[in-house]
């Protein structure tokens, strides 16, 4: 499995992306922009993301943007339904129901609110179907 997280705060994608490994390789990008870049290139090799972390707000190009440039370049590309576009969780810290409602409304699988632990992550990845490596 294939996860990217899109997230400008160091101390933020840090745990992500140690708390993750255990289910995939883990790639960040911090910001918006080079977000979607990676995103567009796994696509372009045939080796897609299949998860995408996303915090809203980044300096460049803020989540809700990228989500949709997200789902643009799925559209284009015939993907159209919910089961075959890559899964994107929503990340902040703000609590606003105009940005949850937008989240949704772009095609987000999920909203996840700042800070979270290891525990709330293992249960979102359970409830969205993923499962970790088996330990070799």
């Amino acid at each position: 499995m294939k996860i990217l997280i899109v997230e400008d705060n160091p101390i933020n994608y840090r745990m992500l992306q140690s708390l993750l490994a255990a289910y995939g390789e883990v790639e960040v990008a911090v910001n918006g922009k080079t977000g979607l870049a990676a995103f567009e290139l796994a696509y372009q090799k045939n080796d897609p993301i299949d998860l995408i972390f996303l915090d809203i707000i980044m300096p460049e190009m803020d989540g809700h943007e990228l989500l949709r440039m997200v789902r643009k370049y799925e559209h284009d590309r015939g993907i159209k339904t919910e089961k075959d576009q890559v899964a994107v969780v929503m990340s902040t810290s703000q609590e606003r129901t105009e940005s949850v409602i937008t989240s949704f409304e772009l095609g987000a699988h999920h909203y996840f609110l700042k800070p979270y632990g290891k525990e709330e992550l293992e249960d979102l990845m359970d409830i969205m179907g993923f499962k970790k490596l088996a330990k070799a």
